[in-house]
């Protein structure tokens, strides 16, 4: 991965995925724009690791730390057919950028 500003480009075998992060109002939104591929988009509280993935409006992973009681933990959910390597990479950059 390599952090440009505001954005994390992760780069695929196939191709590379960026995660962008945009500022709306008090709101952080992250936008990943993968090459060869749909875009994804992020939905929910990044903040505290409770936000989902969407691709065209389905949701295709979920990121969540209710599920665990041990402190910086979380999960991450994906749903079958969806790339784990790309899922978990956007996971990893979306924290870097939420949590500078």
């Amino acid at each position: 991965m390599a952090r440009l500003r505001d954005a994390i480009r992760i780069e695929l075998p196939g191709g590379e995925a960026t995660v962008k992060k945009g500022l709306v109002g008090i709101r952080d939104r992250f936008h990943v724009d993968v090459e060869h591929g749909e875009d994804l988009r992020i939905r929910g509280n990044v903040v505290d690791h409770e936000y989902e993935v969407e691709r065209g409006g389905e949701k295709v992973a979920e990121v969540s730390k209710r599920w665990f009681r041990v402190r910086d933990t979380y999960g991450i959910e994906i749903e079958p057919g969806v790339d784990p390597v790309l899922v978990l990479a956007i996971a990893v950059a979306v924290d870097a950028l939420a949590h500078d």
